[in-house]
């Protein structure tokens, strides 16, 4: 006889208490496999509950896997495979995963072990950070932007909740086609593909591309994550060093002769790592370079607004009058990242061709914080947070520029001044003990860096270290510096004994 017991004391459904204790029971192995539960009449009458009650918890059971029920007989105990749980699943799964996944994805997972990324891990208050490209959250604009959301789902209603058109919230594609023009670049909204940050946009340019075979020409160095994403979409790096003017174009000529890469890559403000800006004339000629060439140009404006010294250089972009070039752009570098909105602006064959890539993995960016973004620009929020920022990076820069040459020596280690951005690229003057070695120094002082050898698709024989102050207040700096200088101080002086 199946005994149960229910409780109208506690805020659980009849069903449910039936559910959970036969469930126990079959766990418990007091119910056996092949074992004929009562009928729902007859546990119903025993409990002196309705009829339906039972049925709905033998439903459930058959539903779990627990119980077979067939028309015109009781339901029957079933031989049910074990629930996994954290007590009983093995540390080592069965696939070997080395030999399933392809040689590219191994590749690109073991470059993400290597490196490790400072995201989802807790902050070392005592750690002062110039790795991190993250934004300092203390200059979020939490309270305007909640505002703005509030608006947004007010305005647009349940619309938002939607798919929404897989280029992008209409009116927020409009504002960036017409903010665009302040940077001389002439587009429609129909010429704008909202992305997922500005990463999805290099990566759906180079996977429109990828064939065996293809390369794509970069600079050396550069933005770290492209290296194993163009490794992984089959395109070769072709790599054009990075003089103090920008990427080496007799280079870059000599390649596009010999080589004919599918693409080239630049960042021609506040390249990311050295902090470089190119010239209005460099640009003129790395776009007439391509044009006798007839390849593309993927410009990364990661930076754009960030330009605080000097006169702003307009993109590549504003002189394309054949639509060379593939504008990549970004809100995370100057409001704030987590919101994960940035575009591609080019061709419309162009956009439709990356937007039908996309549509295979990713339908959309989220509606609801396109809407908030298009009301905080709307409004005029964005251009003074701008200001902000500009205010505040101002003195920011000035402050590391002024500790490096306080803290820094000559014979130490060598920089350029950028005119923007958040990045200072330094490059040791004497040799040095292995990165690991290295890393454990620098964190025993206190300081996190991003060492420049990740940067390179191949060897360099030189040391590197890429500064960002992206998240640190002017305090944070100059005590960050003085603890750099105190490293290298000390790793100089093991060179010279």
């Amino acid at each position: 006889m199946l005994l149960l017991e229910l409780d109208e004391k506690i805020h659980k459904p009849q069903y449910q208490q039936i559910l959970e204790q036969i469930r126990e029971k079959i766990e418990q192995r007091l119910l056996l496999p092949g074992e004929k539960l009562p009928s729902t009449r007859r546990l119903a009458n025993s409990l002196g509950i309705h009829r339906s009650t039972v049925a709905n918890a033998y439903q459930e059971l058959w539903a779990l896997g627990f119980v077979d029920i067939r028309p015109g007989s009781c339901p029957r105990v079933r031989e049910r495979m074990q629930i996994a749980t954290a007590d009983n699943r093995t540390e080592k799964g069965l696939i070997d995963w080395n030999h399933t996944a392809s040689a590219a994805s191994t590749a690109i997972w073991q470059t993400n072990c290597n490196f490790q990324s400072p995201m989802g891990q807790q902050e070392n208050l005592h750690m002062i950070n110039f790795s991190s490209m993250d934004m300092d959250c203390r200059l979020f604009p939490l309270e305007t932007f909640r505002s703005c959301l509030n608006r947004a789902i007010k305005a647009q209603g349940i619309s938002i909740l939607g798919y929404g058109d897989r280029a992008g919230f209409f009116p927020l594609r409009e504002y960036i086609a017409h903010h665009l023009q302040s940077h001389g670049i002439s587009v429609t909204s129909d010429e704008i593909l909202i992305t997922n940050g500005l990463q999805q946009g290099i990566d759906l340019v180079f996977r429109m591309l990828a064939a065996p075979g293809k390369s794509v020409a970069i600079e050396s160095p550069t933005y770290k994550e492209i290296i194993p994403l163009l490794k992984f979409c089959g395109l070769k790096p072709i790599e054009i060093p990075i003089r103090a003017d920008g990427m080496d174009l007799a280079i870059l000529a000599d390649k596009l002769d010999k080589e004919h890469p599918s693409l080239v890559y630049t960042m021609p403000n506040f390249q990311n790592p050295t902090g470089v800006s190119t010239s209005q004339s460099h640009r003129e000629r790395l776009l007439s370079l391509c044009k006798t060439h007839g390849i593309p140009i993927l410009e990364d404006g990661f930076e754009e607004e960030m330009k605080y010294f000097g006169r702003v250089i307009l993109p590549i972009k504003s002189m394309d009058k054949q639509h060379l070039v593939i504008y990549c752009g970004t809100f995370s570098k100057v409001l704030f990242p987590g919101i994960r909105i940035g575009w591609v602006a080019a061709e419309k064959e162009c956009i439709e061709r990356l937007m039908a890539i996309r549509s295979f993995s990713d339908l959309s960016s989220s509606m609801i914080l396109q809407a908030g973004v298009y009301e905080f620009c709307q409004h005029g929020y964005y251009d003074r947070h701008v200001n902000k920022m500009h205010r505040f990076f101002r003195k920011r820069m000035q402050t590391v520029l002024t500790a490096l040459r306080h803290h820094i020596l000559p014979e130490w280690a060598e920089w350029k001044e950028p005119s923007g951005g958040y990045l200072i690229w330094l490059k040791l003057k004497f040799p040095v003990l292995s990165e690991d070695k290295l890393d454990k120094l620098f964190t025993s002082h206190g300081i996190q860096v991003e060492f420049g050898d990740q940067f390179f698709s191949s060897e360099t024989k030189d040391t590197y270290l890429r500064l960002s102050i992206s998240k640190l207040n002017e305090a944070e700096i100059i005590e960050g510096i003085q603890r750099l200088g105190q490293t290298l101080e000390k790793l100089y002086a093991e060179t010279q004994s």
